[in-house]
């Protein structure tokens, strides 16, 4: 079933829910298609849309215009390569004056830093249209979190913007895919569970009230 769950959905048009925009690192599209994907649409957030880090974040922001036009809540969530794409279409969404509700990065450091796509842009500076915005990085995590902890920390331009840094320790055992692992349930570390899907389903649940 998850294998064929489509990228893109079908969205009924009385929808009012938040629109979603999922981003996947390098060579991860089916790790967050088998997971992420399927578990915020499993929970009712039917307008989630999964999309290659390779795609413009301009394309991503064009898209999301829509949504934000109708008085939506728009949220980006990122893995890896994808943590530092969606700040860059948080980015340009700032520049049309689109808020942001919720931006979240999951693992989007470390040697993800040194892709080409990534240099000269400071993935750690959160734009001033976003309202929360968590942070995840795992000490266990060798290709998506730096060595220094300092160097993990993102910093918001704004004092509007509620930012939260939320560090896993090496006891946790989170590494760079069970970062962002939803299935199968007992698979899913303790900790990501209580720090990441309970709270992201949370924030969405608030969003949507």
């Amino acid at each position: 079933m998850t294998s064929s769950m489509p990228w893109r959905p079908n969205v009924p048009g009385d929808y009012r829910g938040p629109r979603i925009a999922l981003i996947h690192g390098f060579m991860a599209g089916v790790h967050m298609q088998w997971h992420l994907l399927r578990f915020l649409r499993e929970h009712g957030f039917a307008d989630t849309t999964l999309y290659s880090n390779h795609l413009r974040p301009a394309s991503i922001a064009k898209d999301l215009a829509p949504a934000a036009q109708a008085g939506r809540p728009i949220v980006l969530l990122g893995y890896s390569q994808g943590g530092i794409q969606v700040m860059k279409v948080a980015k340009l969404l700032e520049a049309q004056q689109v808020k942001c509700d919720l931006v979240i990065s999951l693992a989007a450091g470390g040697i993800g830093r040194w892709h080409p796509a990534q240099w000269g842009f400071n993935g750690r500076r959160v734009p001033a249209n976003v309202s929360r915005y968590l942070n995840y990085f795992a000490a266990n995590d060798k290709l998506g979190t730096d060595r220094r902890k300092a160097d993990n920390l993102a910093h918001a331009t704004s004092d509007n913007t509620r930012l939260e840094n939320i560090a896993y320790s090496e006891a946790a055992g989170v590494d760079h895919l069970s970062i962002a692992r939803c299935y199968p349930t007992e698979r899913v570390l303790p900790e990501v569970k209580t720090l990441f899907l309970d709270r992201l389903l949370n924030e969405l649940a608030e969003l949507s009230s």
